[in-house]
């Protein structure tokens, strides 16, 4: 299993590497603890998708997942129905609404730590949010370098070949010339009174 794994993640750049691996780990983190704490004389610990974050831990969940899949399923060599720029921008809009709803789960949690003193925050909402964070900035990353490489998709002909004396650049400066020789010392007489 390590093995299949190692092998789908090396057949990935380093971006999408990137972006599957912190997209995972907010998936991941959504399960960890939240919130813990005592609430009328019980110890309690709730994760994401529990408490009053429930529905929002959920949604963080499948657009987490989501992300890692689309990220992942193309290298494992099967087809997505969407077109490039249609998962780039799936991928960046899941993530940047993943790490908002981190962002409102994290205020509804402190608004609860307010009132209920005994409860405390914990890491597993800080790991989502960091995840998600760095999966949206990635997938934008990889979405501004796909809008940046589009013209030049659009105007490549790969059947025009050029020929190295062709590939010159038609403004190209020319050569600097040599220096010119060093001149003659100069013959400096000294008067004596």
């Amino acid at each position: 299993m390590q093995q299949r794994l190692k092998r789908l993640l090396s057949g990935l750049d380093l971006e999408d590497r990137i972006l599957a691996i912190s997209s995972f780990f907010a998936f991941v983190c959504v399960f960890f603890p939240w919130m813990s704490g005592r609430l009328s004389d019980d110890a309690v610990s709730y994760s994401g998708v529990q408490f009053f974050t429930a529905y929002i831990g959920m949604i963080i969940a499948v657009c987490t997942l989501a992300v890692f899949l689309i990220t992942v399923i193309p290298a494992a060599g099967w087809q997505l129905p969407l077109k490039r720029k249609q998962r780039e921008m799936f991928r960046t809009s899941l993530g940047l609404l993943s790490a908002v709803l981190t962002l409102a789960a994290l205020s509804v949690l402190v608004n609860v730590t307010y009132d209920y003193t005994l409860m405390d925050i914990r890491l597993g909402v800080y790991g989502t949010f960091a995840g998600s964070i760095v999966s949206a900035f990635y997938a934008f990353w990889k979405l501004q370098e796909f809008r940046k490489n589009e013209p030049q998709e659009l105007f490549h002909h790969p059947e025009v070949q050029l020929a190295p004396e062709d590939r010159r650049e038609p403004f190209a400066t020319p050569p600097i010339p040599p220096p010119p020789p060093p001149l003659q010392p100069e013959e400096y007489r000294s008067v004596h009174r």
